[in-house]
């Protein structure tokens, strides 16, 4: 099933670039006359200055609950409270290496739960009842004992 990916508002990742400068404790203060897209450049060029950049959801979409009746996941996929841009190495370092810290990542994450779906969906396999497994499969054959 290929992953629904909203499209991100600009006033949303504004929402996250500022709360990542805040969090950095750097101070910053906009005048009015900047546009929404002006005001995010800003914001990330305080941030990383011209290093390339993501937008990464966290955790990652394919982790999040998919509500097929309204179209939505859980948390919904622009909340900005689960938005974090990274640069582009770091992106791909947690999407493909290794997650945050000694965590997997999230491919890793996604095809373990794609196990555990499949999994589940399995039929269980009953053993046969009544009859003997025998260990030696020769026994039967009517081959000569060695001694």
């Amino acid at each position: 099933m290929r992953l629904v990916r909203p499209y991100v508002p600009v006033a949303v990742r504004c929402q996250v670039a500022a709360r990542q400068l805040v969090e950095r404790g750097t101070a910053f203060a906009f005048a009015e006359d900047l546009t929404g897209r002006q005001r995010l450049a800003l914001m990330l060029w305080l941030l990383f200055q011209d290093e390339p950049r993501h937008l990464d959801h966290d955790p990652s979409l394919m982790l999040r609950p998919f509500d097929e009746e309204t179209g939505r996941y859980t948390p919904d996929a622009n909340d900005p409270d689960h938005l974090v841009y990274r640069t582009k190495d770091d992106h791909r370092l947690k999407t493909l290496v290794r997650g945050d810290g000694a965590q997997l990542s999230d491919a890793g994450k996604r095809r373990k739960e794609i196990g555990r779906r499949r999994k589940a969906t399995r039929p269980k396999r009953k053993w046969p009842s009544g009859r003997k497994l025998r260990s030696r499969p020769w026994a039967s054959r009517g081959s000569v004992r060695r001694s």
